[in-house]
């Protein structure tokens, strides 16, 4: 196989002078130029990606780790990610890691064996020690929805802790005062940062809550449906419920049918990010909104700057994104029932 090394040894010149004329540089000479190309056609050499980003150690391409991607929530962000990544010339090399932690970090080490220029990911909070090695190096990674907030990585999110309030309150001011919710993954600062909005909304209005009302969840489906059963079997319950996610919302839907109760007549039910089909269901799940797409672009924007300026200081910001309710028909208007 005809190597990079071989056409500079064909010419008579350095690997580096080889790469610049292959990367279009305009500090080569016209006859240096002209003899490299020569020498290319020559030997039938193929300048790929990596052949050059061996020599310039940039292969203009970008890693991303999701840990869900059976999420709805997360398809909208890759799409984001996937067309800004493209517009600035980066390719995407993707991993799911199916919330496993050790899956994280074997997926950290095989995108870095694949010489990825930068990482977007989002890690449960065990692998931040993932992040303390990186960091040592000044490797650039940007953190997306689960941050580990204790890392000098940039991390783009929305204020989950304003946000689970807002969604909290909406509840309270439809006129319920025996909430619960069913958290996300507690290993992630996503869904602690919930919870505590959860917490803080009850507590500024003068609510309590039963800690058997608060049931920690994983962000799936199957999870939603089975602590909703839970619920369902209380005797003294809750009339209304905060889902850290609308898959587990949707999984609620299915063990209030099951039982034979109503949505929002029995419970009312309000979820988190307003994936695609939470207009679809029957009734439309109230939730709170989350900006998807523009969160993967602007992802992109920092780790390709991160990247570019990699020998300058770049100022590590999150960048807090604003997000807002949606309202629908799974919340009853308690007041006066």
């Amino acid at each position: 196989m005809i190597t990079i090394k071989d056409v500079a040894k064909e010419v008579n010149v350095s690997v580096t002078t080889v790469s610049r004329v292959l990367n279009n540089k305009p500090d080569v000479s016209e006859d240096t130029k002209r003899k490299v190309e020569k020498a290319i056609k020559k030997l039938g050499y193929n300048p790929s990606g990596i052949a050059r980003g061996l020599v310039l150690q940039k292969t203009n391409s970008i890693g991303l780790i999701i840990p869900d991607v059976s999420n709805p929530f997360f398809p909208e962000v890759i799409k984001g990610i996937e067309r800004k990544a493209k517009e600035a010339g980066y390719s995407l090399i993707f991993y799911n890691t199916n919330n496993d932690k050790k899956e994280e970090k074997e997926a950290i080490t095989l995108l870095r064996s694949k010489q990825v220029d930068g990482i977007i990911l989002s890690l449960s909070i065990e692998n931040k020690a993932v992040l303390r090695e990186l960091e040592k190096e000044k490797y650039p990674i940007v953190q997306i929805d689960r941050e580990v907030k204790d890392s000098i990585y940039p991390a783009i999110t929305i204020d989950n802790k304003k946000s689970a309030y807002i969604a909290t309150e909406y509840l309270i001011k439809m006129g319920h005062r025996e909430i619960g919710h069913i958290t996300g993954d507690l290993s992630t600062e996503t869904a602690i940062d919930r919870l505590n909005g959860f917490k803080l909304a009850l507590m500024k209005n003068n609510i309590s809550y039963k800690e058997e009302w608060i049931i920690e969840g994983d962000y799936s489906r199957e999870t939603g449906k089975k602590q909703m059963g839970k619920i369902i079997k209380m005797v003294n319950r809750p009339t209304a419920l905060f889902f850290a996610n609308d898959l587990m919302a949707f999984g609620a839907y299915e063990a209030i049918n099951k039982y034979n109760y109503k949505i929002p007549e029995d419970f009312s039910i309000i979820g988190h990010d307003n994936i695609e089909i939470t207009s679809f269901v029957k009734p439309g799940l109230t939730t709170m909104d989350q900006p998807k797409y523009r969160l993967g672009q602007i992802a992109v924007e920092k780790l390709v700057d991160m990247i570019e300026n990699k020998n300058n200081n770049i100022l590590f910001e999150n960048i807090i994104l604003e997000n807002n309710i949606i309202v629908r028909e799974s919340v009853l208007n308690n007041f006066g029932n």
